[in-house]
């Protein structure tokens, strides 16, 4: 009998064993070719199949999960490869997350689009030259853009609650700080959004009230809004440089996020009160040639001025662009080649 209960006992603590073991692998994350349970941070790659248009593209990734409960944050960085402030503001957050200190899992992707980055375009990726940030959701056999987007959509977005899409100023674009909060009309989902982009803790703040499935709906950060996730994406940083400044905005920003998503220990550290832009308003380019800009990314400008002036390649002026309404300049383009059609300012209305 005591050899019998013995046996009973040692079955029921296998079994319990067995459980905890099936509890603990089911808390795995899998993001690329890396697994990563609760209390380890592990790095690897995303792996995006090549295409006609290019070679195969290996992502860079990292998964961070904290001991304790906790939601899935995802950070991504590089949808533009020219845009480095965030690409280095990953780089310093990694080392600084330490998951017996955590609650929940970050997701950081370090630079989305490898190609552009490696290759220094601006905008475009040098194999399809689509701009990474209109092609989401993506798809799994197109253009190498859309290929991408495709694997971060599926394995980064689609397993996160919350996504941050970091950015700044490309290598032509004068930029001031700001981000977007999209109003999607669902309640809750608005709440929650609104909340993190307050405590993200910008000064100015675009509102944009069009729903997410309109075109927009092909950026990173609509995307997630589609899937009923709060998203953001977030600017500092001007002309595709490295200012200590604009990596340390970011860096704040995101620890006020964790802090705010109760990830981590603290209050966030709100230095403003935000300032909401209600609309923007592009100028562009009505011809191809030589851009000079005659105002500075957060300036208040008055309707009627001019703000800069496009000429064609011998110095005629084929276009002034003026302001069709007082506000302030989001970022204007401060170096000469202009195509036509793009944007040559962004203006912000409170």
């Amino acid at each position: 009998m005591r050899n019998m209960a013995l046996c009973s006992v040692l079955f029921i603590l296998l079994i319990c064993w067995l459980a905890g073991t099936t509890a603990f692998s089911q808390e795995a994350l899998t993001v690329g070719d890396i697994t990563a349970r609760r209390g380890e941070a592990k790095s690897g790659f995303i792996e995006v199949p090549a295409g006609a248009d290019g070679p195969a593209v290996s992502i860079p990734v990292t998964v961070i999960r904290g001991v304790k409960d906790g939601p899935v944050l995802a950070l991504t960085a590089g949808v533009h490869g020219y845009e480095y402030a965030p690409v280095l503001a990953l780089q310093r957050l990694r080392p600084q997350l330490k998951p017996p200190e955590m609650a929940g899992t970050v997701i950081m992707v370090h630079v989305v689009n490898v190609p552009s980055f490696i290759k220094r375009t601006v905008y475009y990726n040098p194999y399809d030259w689509k701009n990474m940030n209109r092609v989401f959701p993506g798809t799994a056999n197109g253009s190498m853009c859309e290929r991408i987007a495709y694997q971060i959509s599926r394995q980064v977005i689609d397993q996160c609650d919350y996504l941050l899409d970091l950015h700044c100023g490309d290598g032509n674009e004068d930029l001031t700080p700001y981000l977007y909060y999209t109003e999607t009309g669902a309640p809750d989902l608005d709440h929650k959004t609104k909340a993190l982009a307050v405590n993200f803790g910008f000064r100015m703040i675009i509102h944009e009230t069009a729903q997410p499935n309109t075109p927009s709906a092909t950026l990173c950060a609509n995307s997630a809004l589609l899937k009923g996730k709060p998203a953001l994406t977030v600017e500092s940083g001007r002309l595709g440089r490295t200012d200590e400044e604009d990596v340390v905005r970011i860096l704040r920003g995101l620890s006020n996020s964790l802090k705010h998503l109760k990830m981590m220990s603290g209050a966030p550290e709100l230095l403003f009160e935000p300032v909401w832009v209600k609309s923007v308003t592009y100028i562009r380019s009505e011809h191809e040639g030589i851009f000079y800009p005659l105002g500075h990314a957060g300036r208040h400008v008055e309707e009627g001025e001019t703000l800069g002036y496009l000429t064609d390649y011998f110095g005629n002026i084929l276009q002034k662009a003026i302001a069709p309404h007082n506000g302030i300049i989001m970022y204007i383009i401060a170096t000469p080649p202009m195509s036509k059609g793009e944007p040559m300012v962004k203006l912000g209305r409170f």
